[in-house]
């Protein structure tokens, strides 16, 4: 074989293993481009099912706030909420376990969306109940107020009624007359009184008619007030003391009871022996259950040299 032929087949040969070698590269280069685009795939699968969990995670925690806080807006009303506390832990029980595998396969995934359908029903339901409860409980608050405030008025419309009742009933006097009793047993009328001829006092005075008033035995206090502005009481001569509808103590002269029958009935107290008295106006008071009924006035002057 000549030179030539020897370098033609050499140069064939090579032509050839580079040919082959191309083929060799060409065809790992596709090999290497596919397993690039699986893993791409596969990458991008994972990385869906993870924005996927990541997303049922939160959905189903949106879903456990609102059921908790349903809960509470339930136990402000009073109601029950059993079921809610069995929903919430089957809830709570879910998302742990997503949070641990870390995964949802098509079962699980479809149990998930029947719970999440579920529950969002049933908050809705809930939802509905607990704005008609809400509607309802401040209708009767309204209403509850507005009793208040009846009953308030009606309240005092009656206590109204019973003061006007009460000062309705007090006893008046038609008039208060005052006698004067000597140690002779001669009785004296006029208007004013020597101090020697005064034994006794004699108060005399008629009740008004009063339809209002209760028929009972009542008490009558007399109080005799001097000049200096004190009342005659010694309990010895029937004085005492008594309390007036405002509160006060005050002392009386003389008391008597009688059977008030609403008649215009008279009655006549007699002023024991034994007070001294001087000079000046005397102011009488009669009162009856608390309140001053009527008064008057009599005066005593010194006697001088002559009765």
């Amino acid at each position: 074989m000549t030179e030539v032929q020897k370098n033609s087949t050499l140069t064939k040969v090579l032509i050839a293993t580079n040919v082959i070698m191309l083929i060799i590269i060409i065809f790992m280069f596709v090999k290497l481009n596919e397993k690039t685009a699986a893993i791409e795939q596969l990458s991008g699968t994972v990385s869906s099912q993870s924005e996927d969990i990541v997303a049922k995670t939160q959905e189903l925690t949106n879903l456990g706030t609102d059921l908790e806080r349903i809960k509470a807006e339930r136990e402000q009303l009073g109601l029950s909420n059993d079921s809610l506390d069995q929903q919430i832990s089957k809830l709570n029980g879910y998302i742990a376990q997503i949070k641990k595998t870390g995964k949802i396969d098509a079962a699980k995934r479809k149990e998930l969306e029947a719970l999440i359908s579920e529950l969002r029903a049933e908050i809705t339901k809930k939802d509905a109940e607990i704005a008609s409860l809400s509607k309802a409980n401040d209708s009767l608050s309204t209403n509850l107020n507005a009793a208040n405030t009846d009953k308030k008025n009606l309240g005092d419309s009656l206590s109204s009624r019973l003061k006007e009742l009460a000062y309705a009933s007090i006893l008046k006097t038609k008039e208060i007359k005052v006698t004067c009793l000597k140690s002779n047993g001669k009785e004296l009328d006029k208007e004013e009184f020597k101090t020697k001829q005064i034994d006794r006092l004699k108060i005399m005075f008629k009740l008004q008619d009063n339809k209002a008033a209760k028929k009972n035995t009542k008490s009558f206090y007399v109080r005799m007030i001097t000049p200096s502005g004190t009342a005659f009481s010694d309990a010895n001569n029937g004085g005492g003391s008594f309390t007036t509808s405002e509160g006060e103590n005050l002392l009386y002269t003389m008391t008597q009871d009688l059977a008030f029958d609403n008649t215009e009935q008279s009655v006549t107290l007699l002023m024991q022996k034994g007070f001294n008295y001087v000079a000046g106006v005397y102011k009488v008071e009669v009162y009856c259950e608390g309140f001053k009924i009527g008064e008057n006035t009599v005066k005593v002057k010194e006697s001088g040299l002559f009765k």
